[in-house]
């Protein structure tokens, strides 16, 4: 068992670049002063707060000025806000957005399966129609390089959020062409999108910057959780340089985020992970995503 002290020191400055708050549709275990809050007293540096249904990018700066913590927002291109919609992002961008996540609850490949997260399963409507990036002929939709071109313009982060690999696999050196340098893919070793080491390997080479590894995969929070040990052999294997340690917390069922990142921390150093390279993962590759 990891040392508490080592790990409360290697909190000091951590950036959360994942956290769910309230209000929203689903139910929250933190709002978002209260996830400031706690945040400020672990000592971390900076947190970036997440929704599925909507911008959060206006409330994060409401939090940040309350608490004296910065707070990030972005926003998730599900139904709520239209879908794949470039007025949407232009207005979250505006707003000082710092993220923007292609489909995530409504993307066409996790509805394919939509009991990943039996949470949203009271959201998700029988029939519902899911979002897919690519045209029948498998090149990206006009409206996606409409949003590609606004977030290469504000310099913002492209989060691939729930998009099959597939999508992924197209969306990114597109991306990168386009001038976008901050692509992370979201928590690809999630039984949600099942991404292998090979998968990894590639995506970086097609110009990912950052794979975003979350704690909340190995929860209950999920149907089939995924064991730690997966995520420390993704790290050791692919590298810490190219990897990022958040939490996807704020589930009622899960502690609260600066707990869950405090465990993610404890595990991964007991896993042989070192504290160099959970700085690396925890501080130094969210930051400089960032720009902080």
């Amino acid at each position: 068992m990891a040392d508490i002290n080592k790990v409360k020191e290697l909190m000091e400055g951590a950036i959360d670049v994942h956290i769910h708050t309230g209000p929203d549709v689903f139910p929250r275990l933190v709002n978002d002063i209260e996830a400031a809050n706690q945040a400020k007293e672990a000592g971390m540096k900076a947190i970036l707060i997440k929704n599925h249904m909507t911008c959060t990018a206006d409330r994060a700066q409401i939090a940040s000025h309350v608490v004296g913590i910065p707070v990030y927002g972005g926003i998730a291109l599900n139904l709520p806000i239209g879908g794949i919609n470039p007025q949407a992002v232009d207005a979250a961008l505006r707003m000082g957005a710092k993220e923007v996540w292609m489909p995530t609850l409504h993307a066409d490949a996790y509805l394919a399966d939509g009991s990943h997260v039996p949470m949203f399963n009271n959201v998700l409507q029988p029939g519902l129609k899911g979002i897919n990036i690519l045209d029948e002929n498998g090149n990206l939709k006009k409206e996606v390089l409409e949003v590609l071109a606004l977030i290469a313009e504000k310099k913002a982060i492209l989060g691939t959020g729930h998009i099959s690999i597939k999508e992924a696999m197209v969306l990114v050196p597109q991306a990168k062409k386009m001038g976008i340098d901050k692509i992370i893919v979201t928590h690809p070793l999630s039984t949600m999108l099942n991404y292998t080491i090979n998968d990894l390997k590639e995506i970086l080479e097609k110009g990912a910057a950052m794979i975003e590894h979350n704690i909340n995969d190995t929860t209950h929070q999920m149907k089939h959780p995924i064991k730690s040990e997966l995520i420390a052999n993704a790290i050791m294997v692919v590298g810490a340089d190219t990897a990022i340690m958040s939490t996807d917390g704020g589930q009622v069922i899960n502690p609260r985020p600066v707990e869950m990142m405090e465990n993610f921390i404890s595990q991964m150093l007991d896993l042989g992970i070192s504290e160099k390279d959970i700085i690396t993962m925890v501080r130094e590759n969210p930051a400089r995503m960032l720009e902080i």
